[in-house]
């Protein structure tokens, strides 16, 4: 992580790269939605709340929202 940092990284995505990669393999197209969660900027880690932020519905109808009009 502190290479990372030195390097200027802010943010870091794992997740989605492995669904792109099977969305490659099958060439579907994928239309991803990232949301932040995590925050590693702090020296100690807090994961109160981050449940809420993390998986609230209200992100998914955003989504919702944005695929309807693709």
């Amino acid at each position: 992580m502190a290479k990372r940092k030195e390097e200027g990284c802010i943010a870091v995505e794992m997740e989605i790269a492995g669904v792109q990669s099977v969305c490659d393999f099958h060439d579907l197209d994928l239309y991803s939605f990232i949301v932040t969660g995590d925050v590693l900027s702090e020296e100690k880690y807090e994961v109160g709340g981050l449940h809420n932020a993390n998986h609230n519905l209200d992100k998914f109808f955003i989504a919702l929202k944005i695929a309807k009009r693709i």
